[in-house]
This record gives structure tokens, C-alpha cells and sequence, in this order.
């Protein structure tokens, strides 16, 4: 009888550190899945906000692209380097001019500025300002729908045609029209209207 009695009592024993295992394991098993949570929580939220700076900073650049602008003058005055070096400073003392390179040889002066802070009209006054006379403009048109030589000699005689232009040619190999004008004649816009007119199609590009 005293040997079953203390069998039974080893048995309860058993069960019981049974019991305290199992239990102890559920709630070790409830406090790992608590910390995944909350990982996984941590790990969602710091992938929300890469994701919102990531747009933020794409949105930014965007922006910064679309008012990136570049003009391209011929300027009357700057026949040497030091007139060349005198108008480069004066242009990049302008508020939004990036850069600026003048050439003595060609006459030719570019300039790449932000659009939302500074104007090509308050470029060209700088310049006038500086003591130097803008001859011309050129810019570099976009132009969809020339197929073959017929069609670039067709865009450049409607170019030249065009009173204030000085020269007008056009490539249907790079699909490019690159035109010199007087700018106090004519503009971009109404340059690229006239290439449209003629059955092609064109965007604006400064």
C-alpha cells in the first residue's frame, strides 16, 4: 500500500511540472509573437517613412527639373577673353544663374538658370546693363514627324522664311531644328507654332 502511495505521489509530481512546462512555454511562445509584432510594427512604419521621404525627395527633383532652363545668346561686345570673363561674372552674379560660358570666337554666350528665379528677360537686361548688345537667340527645338531630308529642308525653308530669323536649319536624323532669331522680333512660342502650322510637331525646350 505504501509503495502505491508513493508511486501515485511521483505521478502527481510529474503532472504538475507537466503543467508548470506547457505553461511556461505558452508564455514564452505569446511574448515572442508580442515582439514580432511590435518588430514587424517598427519595420512597417520606418518602411512608411523611407517611402514618404523617398517621394518627397523625388517630388523635389522633379521640380528642380522642370525650372532647370538654358539660353543660348549671341552677344555683341564680348570679342575677347576678358570681355568674355566680365560677362561670365556678371551673369553669375545674377540670383538663379547656375552657369555660364561665353566663347570670344563664336559670339556665343550659355546660360543655365532656374526659371523660378530668375527671368530670360532679366538675363538679357544684365547683359544690356554689363555694356553688351544681344544680337540673337538660338534655341534647340524638338521635332516629331520628319521622316526623311525632304521633310528637315521643308522645316528649315519655313524657319527661314520667318521674319527675325537669322538662320534656321533642321535634321530629321536627330530630330532636332535648331534656329538663331532676333529675339526682339520673334520668341520660342511663336517659332514652334509655325513648325506645327507646317504639319510637324513640336515642344518648347529653352
Amino acid at each position: 500500500m505504501k509503495h502505491i502511495l508513493a508511486l501515485l505521489s511521483v505521478v502527481a509530481v510529474v503532472t504538475s511540472l507537466q503543467v508548470v512546462g506547457e505553461s511556461k512555454k505558452s508564455d514564452c511562445a505569446q511574448q515572442c509573437d508580442k515582439t514580432k509584432t511590435q518588430v514587424g510594427a517598427v519595420a512597417a512604419s520606418e518602411g512608411s517613412a523611407c517611402q514618404k521621404a523617398k517621394t518627397a525627395v523625388g517630388e523635389e527633383a522633379k521640380t528642380e527639373c522642370a525650372n532647370s532652363k538654358t539660353l543660348t545668346y549671341k552677344v555683341g561686345g564680348a570679342a575677347c577673353e576678358e570681355s568674355c570673363s566680365k560677362l561670365v561674372k556678371t551673369l553669375a552674379s545674377l540670383d538663379g544663374v547656375n552657369k555660364t560660358e561665353s566663347c570670344s570666337k563664336t559670339h556665343m554666350t550659355q546660360i543655365s538658370y532656374d526659371a523660378s528665379k530668375v527671368k530670360s528677360c532679366d538675363i538679357a537686361a544684365a547683359i544690356k546693363k554689363a555694356g553688351y548688345k544681344v544680337e540673337a537667340q538660338q534655341v534647340s527645338l524638338p521635332v516629331k514627324g520628319m521622316a526623311c531630308g525632304a521633310c528637315s529642308s521643308k522645316v528649315g525653308k519655313v524657319l527661314t522664311s520667318l521674319d527675325g530669323v537669322i538662320n534656321g536649319s533642321a535634321c530629321h536624323e536627330s530630330n532636332k531644328a535648331t534656329v538663331l532669331f532676333d529675339p526682339e522680333k520673334l520668341d520660342a512660342k511663336k517659332i514652334a507654332a509655325v513648325i506645327n502650322t507646317a504639319g510637324f510637331k513640336t515642344d518648347i525646350v529653352e
